[in-house]
């Protein structure tokens, strides 16, 4: 197995959210708190090409995604600003980049070409459901009982789980265990195994007494084929810093930063 770095990526601002969509792009969330403005950019995701970068809207900072369907984000606005509840959906399609369109009602779900909402008006509670192109409503309470959320399919990620230094002395070839013996690893390490090769990561004490992050992909034969620090001078544990979607590898660099590597 190879893996051979793709590009990086880092803005300087906290990433927020990282979501790869299922036509090869990646849409990153990123919060600027102390400005309160949030950006949403979006990336090819195996060249890092920019398809768009820095999207805004008149609201900065109160909007989030409730879910990409089809190549159109559906954008999300707050009830009340420091409240979770979610109300209004902004349709927003990546090929054309234009707001496609608008409706201040609660979603429910996107599914079989539809977005579907609830609307409450003097007590009274009404199921509808628009095109997800056009917004155009298409059908009341009585049709769209029927429609049912698509499940979501996450078996093409592998995330880490948490060993000890001592299962990882277990899992790694002998010839790599002098290598692990200079950390003095702090705390649990986060692991996985692939193609017979271990892709870890773990916090250790560096020399000053703060803790560094650390990332490492060893092959059976005890050959680093990939080795990176994605953090410097912590206070505390980090949670996981990196994840696997089909043949990409993503890590993380501090809180504004990332790197993707295909896995060969």
């Amino acid at each position: 197995m190879e893996i051979k770095k793709l590009y990086n990526y880092d803005r300087g601002r906290q990433i927020f959210r990282l979501l790869p969509t299922g036509s090869d792009k990646l849409i990153i969330e990123e919060r600027d708190r102390d400005k309160k403005e949030v950006y949403f950019s979006c990336l090819d995701i195996y060249t890092g090409k920019e398809i768009f970068i820095d999207l805004q809207f008149e609201e900065k900072y109160w909007i989030g995604i409730e879910k990409i369907y089809k190549d159109v984000i559906l954008f999300h606005r707050y009830e009340k600003p420091d409240l979770p509840n979610h109300k209004g959906i902004i349709a927003f399609d990546i090929k054309s980049q234009t707001v496609l369109w608008e409706n201040q009602n609660k979603f429910l779900l996107a599914a079989e070409d539809k977005v579907l909402f609830m609307s409450s008006e003097f007590g009274i509670t009404k199921l509808f459901s628009v095109d997800y192109l056009s917004g155009e409503i298409e059908s009341d309470t009585s049709e769209v009982q029927n429609i049912q959320p698509q499940k979501e399919d996450y078996s093409s990620y592998t995330y880490s789980h948490k060993i000890s230094v001592e299962e990882l002395n277990n899992l790694i070839p002998s010839n790599f265990k002098k290598i692990i013996n200079e950390y003095v690893i702090k705390d649990y390490v986060n692991f996985v195994s692939r193609n017979k090769t271990s892709l870890f990561s773990f916090h250790y004490i560096n020399n000053i007494g703060k803790l560094d992050n650390i990332f490492f992909a060893v092959d059976e034969n005890g050959t680093i084929l990939l080795q990176e620090t994605l953090n410097t001078g912590l206070e505390k544990i980090e949670p996981e810093s990196y994840f696997i979607k089909n043949d990409l590898l993503f890590l993380l660099f501090g809180s504004s930063g990332f790197g993707v590597y295909q896995i060969i």
